[in-house]
């Protein structure tokens, strides 16, 4: 099993940043450009345990998972949302979101990924595995996320 946890002040309200992650698919796509489609096949009143079924690009090869939202917060101050999914039919992936707010214009973003292989011997895989994906991830979303805000704001 492997864990990756980073996170990253964004320059931006937490208010703005929230659907980037959560309830506007095209606000997603900017952060998750593969990402080609979203479609709510189970919904639930609290979100939790609520079924996406999301349609990602790479290349010319096209997959499909179907998330399930283990957490969900909305609060003032903290938003949050945990998803959970099958990769590549090979790894239990759970990975949280989560925005705090450190004030009026500034927003903590933690990423959380806990990826667990369904084939023990994938484990010694992981091992190998390095965070590059993760900060490019972290930093793309800092910027496409602060360079919106700055859109709107002229």
């Amino acid at each position: 099993m492997k864990k990756w946890k980073k996170e990253v002040e964004l320059n931006v309200p937490i208010e703005f940043a929230w659907p980037f992650f959560y309830g506007d698919v095209e606000k997603k796509k900017m952060i998750f450009p593969k990402v080609v489609g979203e479609e709510i096949l189970e919904s639930t009143e609290q979100v939790v345990g609520s079924v996406i079924h999301q349609t990602y690009q790479i290349g010319s090869l096209t997959e499909q998972y179907e998330i399930t939202i283990r957490k969900y917060a909305d609060e003032s101050d903290y938003k949050m949302i945990q998803e959970s999914f099958i990769l590549n039919d090979r790894f239990q992936m759970t990975i949280d979101y989560e925005l705090q707010r450190v004030d009026n214009k500034t927003t903590k973003f933690i990423y959380t990924s806990l990826n667990k292989p369904k084939n023990p011997l994938l484990s010694l895989f992981q091992l190998f595995g390095r965070d590059e994906v993760v900060v490019n991830f972290m930093n793309r979303t800092k910027d496409t996320i602060e360079n919106a805000y700055k859109t709107t704001a002229d």
